[in-house]
């Protein structure tokens, strides 16, 4: 396995870690540490509250405003500057277009990494370089330690029916990965034809032009699931809301704590 060379120095001092498993750092090893982790003395993957509750506004992107994420695992990622969130769209931009390669830079990832962590749940009364701490992909084999070096796997999946969307105006999408990290979303939706009801007249007004579901960044603290609410324009709501069915491509890009990340252009079937 290639291992990074910032890495290395770092987890070759460490003689015993597993997931969940805690080490005391000496000062020596804390200052490498120090180098990889922004915080010694704090434990990396925890549950709690959530990072937040709700996005106030429109995103960016036409056609929904996210109200809402739910679970235990994570939240939307805030604090972060209009910058980022520029990169970050314009990183998803390329994934739904089809580019190759489409990732976050370095700059980006820490500070929104920085801000998951910083916000991760604290070791209740410790503190200081002898303080224990718990690594999130490190796992003991007999052959020593083995370091993650895969992007996490999200899945997306909407669990509105578009016949709900019509009524409702929000659709809810299910966005899961496989280890702690940051995900993060855009996507797109390409109405069907008109769905036209058993007697009724045909030839009315229709649109088929393809409505952007707004980004957003999840945290998450473990492996696990959310719950995106999206409440969609009006004119997007009529659409999808009298469409047989539509087809949508999400992108997305993952990283876990290592920055080892990943996109993927996901294409999914919304039915009635």
């Amino acid at each position: 396995m290639h291992l990074r060379s910032r890495r290395v120095a770092a987890f070759t001092s460490v003689l015993a870690l597993g997931a969940g498993a805690t080490v005391v750092a000496a000062p020596a090893q804390a200052s490498l540490l120090g180098g990889l982790l922004p915080n010694v003395g704090t434990i990396l993957t925890g549950t709690g509250q959530t990072l937040g509750t709700t996005v106030d506004g429109l995103l960016p992107g036409v056609g929904g405003v996210v109200t809402g994420v739910t679970g235990t695992v994570g939240g939307v990622v805030g604090g972060v500057q209009d910058t980022v969130t520029g990169l970050v769209d314009q990183t998803l931009g390329g994934v739904l277009d089809g580019a190759v390669g489409g990732l976050l830079p370095d700059n980006v990832l820490d500070n929104l990494l920085g801000t998951l962590l910083g916000n991760s749940s604290g070791v209740p009364g410790a503190s200081g370089n002898g303080a224990p701490i718990v690594l999130a992909g490190g796992s003991v084999t007999p052959g020593g330690i083995v370091i993650d070096a895969s992007a996490p796997r999200p899945t997306v999946k909407v669990l509105t029916k578009l016949k709900a969307i019509g009524s409702s105006g929000k659709m809810r999408m299910e966005i899961k990965t496989n280890e702690p990290g940051i995900v993060a979303v855009a996507g797109s939706v390409r109405p069907g034809v008109l769905f036209v009801k058993k007697g009724a007249k045909k030839g009315a007004k229709h649109s088929r032009k393809v409505i952007k579901i707004p980004s957003i960044v999840l945290g998450y603290r473990k492996a696990g699931k959310l719950t995106v609410t999206v409440k969609l324009s009006r004119a997007a709501q009529r659409t999808l809301g009298t469409s047989k069915d539509a087809r949508m491509s999400v992108g997305t890009v993952a990283s876990d704590l290592f920055k080892n990340q990943d996109s993927d252009n996901i294409k999914l079937k919304l039915k009635r």
